[in-house]
């Protein structure tokens, strides 16, 4: 069984698959019609970086409407248990980025493109 599938990655495994993910995107970052950087479109404060809040929140959403209350999930206490601890991880991170996020200056691109803050 895989780490993955084991459930024994560790925080370095995370930044192994971060990185080598990081560096294909990076190798692909000026091929489609957006040339600006990842840090120019994904950053604190620009619309990549709200667009990946609100996908996280409707994430969170989904688990608690469709997941959290599936009948399956509430008869395994384990299950339940795990699905209420990715809800909160996942909620961790929501508010870590929309701290950084929402203290940002909105990049010059984006302030004139579209004529509001985050």
């Amino acid at each position: 069984m895989s780490p993955k599938m084991a459930g024994g990655w560790m925080s370095e495994d995370f930044d192994k698959e971060r990185l080598a993910a990081l560096a294909a995107r990076r190798a692909a970052e000026f091929e489609g019609p957006d040339h600006r950087s990842l840090e120019a479109r994904y950053g604190p404060g620009s619309f990549g970086c709200h667009e990946a809040l609100h996908v996280t929140n409707l994430v969170v959403e989904l688990m608690e409407r469709e997941l959290a209350g599936h009948g399956a999930v509430l008869l395994d206490a384990f299950w339940y248990g795990k699905v209420r601890e990715a809800q909160a991880l996942l909620y961790s991170a929501y508010s870590q980025v929309a701290q950084v996020h929402l203290a940002a200056p909105l990049p010059e691109e984006e302030s004139l493109d579209s004529g509001s803050a985050h």
